[in-house]
């Protein structure tokens, strides 16, 4: 019997970690005793360990990956017992390997024998739901099935590492299987999470859709007197959004459906699918929005405007969940495309910090948290972090002042402006820098008074966009998380 840790770096995460679930059942079948931990334990670090696994998700959350992994590297004799897989690590594996002394597993891990020699393909083992019981934190949603039925996707756009992790696509696993299997051990789940990338571009669709359907999941669904939902959490493509396919579509319990709208070359078939699924009943839609790529603010503000639109039209909710574009290589998450300022990627991330992530279609809403014209977005995130969160509670106490010397900026000064903007974020000095000012420094003062940064509590008035946002069930139904402010 061997001793086998599993452990998630303590970053946000939502969903659980799945490759570690498959970990656990591997061993345990084997005979192994399987802990689990996030983050850095020292209780657990003071144990000998036959093999440690550590999983990596997004690239920005590199560093902290590496410090995790170097935390447990004396509880195991050998490099090659401490093990690092995962999203991350197989995008930047160079990055890991300059940084640790690890042994990494990479990809899809689907051929089997990378475990030991004749272990099964991981991709093929059933995830152990029971090791989520093990901690305290809390995943979501808490009683669903996760499953992956394709893999790949048919689309090779430039900012996705999907062409990267799976250059195949295809068919992979069938539904019924996943869940027959899932119910034998755990029992029956609730909800029904599908993880696939491009679920649509497969010919098994049709099939696949009477499969979840058959499972229990056929729409109006319940379980237990409550509702059930599937969720196909990547998104669907509209392109591929056909009138067979919205159809099908609508015989089961799909909540919400999330569409991408990445830019605006697919107006017309994301305008399209809308106006499909909405004719055969769907309602309720989560819609991502990409950012920070090739776009600019101007943009982001019209797609948001486009769901506001289709929200009027066929009378459902179109919430936007704008997704800020990071490269690959990005391990710091301070990416600032060529269409956007740093100052308007942080304005952009006060405003979905107070709406918790996510975009109302109401006018009411949306005109209040991002202006009425395209310049008025902007304006809007140029401010200050405290007068965007806290709009209301900061009108008369400074964000009159700062607009009247921001509207007396010609284009080149406020350009100039924004750049002087992210230059002092970055500073180590910022405070001897900002004493130094001459141009710009009545603004300055707005963000930085006295050269230091607020401690952006906000007085106990109205909170305006915050209570607001509150106040408004769209902002409500968001089912992740917006992580906190970059640096």
């Amino acid at each position: 019997m061997r001793n086998i840790l599993l452990v998630e770096p303590d970053y946000r995460s939502k969903f659980p970690p799945l490759g570690l679930m498959r970990l656990a059942t591997y061993h345990r079948e084997r005979g192994d005793a399987v802990t689990f931990t996030r983050g850095k334990n020292p209780a657990h670090r003071a144990l000998p360990w036959h093999r440690i696994y550590v999983a990596s998700l997004f690239t920005w959350e590199l560093p902290r990956t590496i410090d995790t992994v170097n935390y447990y590297r004396s509880s195991v004799v050998n490099a090659e017992d401490l093990i690092v897989g995962g999203v991350a690590a197989s995008l930047f594996p160079e990055y890991v390997l300059e940084r640790s002394d690890c042994k990494l597993l990479t990809g899809l891990l689907d051929q089997g024998g990378e475990l030991d020699p004749g272990s099964p393909p991981l991709s093929s083992v059933l995830p152990d739901y029971s090791l989520l019981d093990s901690i305290d934190y809390s995943y979501s949603p808490t009683d669903a099935y996760f499953v992956k039925i394709t893999v790949g996707c048919v689309r090779k756009c430039k900012f996705c590492a999907v062409p990267i992790l799976e250059p195949k696509f295809g068919f992979s696993n069938a539904l019924k299987s996943q869940l027959r299997r899932v119910e034998s051990k755990f029992g029956s789940k609730q909800h029904l999470i599908v993880m696939d990338n491009n679920i649509l571009g497969v010919d098994e669709f049709p099939t696949i859709i009477g499969e979840i359907a058959d499972a229990g999941f056929e729409m109006g669904a319940r379980r237990n007197k409550r509702k059930r939902s599937v969720d196909f959490n990547q998104g669907l493509d509209c392109r591929l959004i056909t009138r067979e396919k919205a159809e099908l579509l609508s015989k089961i319990c799909i909540d919400p459906v999330r569409l991408a709208f990445d830019h605006d070359g697919i107006e017309k078939p994301y305008r399209a699918a809308i106006g499909l699924l909405s004719e055969y009943g769907l309602k309720e839609f989560t819609n991502y929005l990409l950012f920070n790529f090739i776009d600019q603010p101007e943009s982001l503000y019209k797609r948001m405007l486009v769901n506001m639109d289709l929200a009027d039209q066929y009378g459902v909710a179109v919430t936007a969940f704008p997704m800020r574009f990071v490269p690959m290589n990005d391990v710091n998450k301070r990416h600032v495309s060529k269409g956007w300022h740093w100052r308007h990627l942080r304005g952009m991330q006060c405003v979905l910090l107070a709406t918790r992530g996510v975009v109302s279609p109401s006018p009411k809403f949306f005109f209040h948290a991002f202006g009425d014209t395209p310049d008025r977005f902007k304006e809007i995130l140029s401010m200050p972090d405290r007068y965007i969160v806290w709009r209301k509670a900061y009108e008369t106490q400074g964000a009159q002042d700062w607009r009247k010397s921001f509207r007396k900026l010609n284009e080149s000064d406020r350009a100039d402006f924004l750049v002087l903007l992210e230059k002092l974020n970055k500073s180590r000095q910022r405070k001897q820098e900002v004493e130094g000012l001459r141009k710009f420094r009545g603004l300055v003062e707005h963000y930085y008074p006295g050269g230091n940064t607020p401690d952006n509590k906000p007085p106990e008035v109205d909170l305006g966009i915050q209570g607001l946002a509150t106040g408004y069930d769209y902002a409500l139904r968001s089912r992740r998380s917006v992580e906190p402010l970059p640096d």
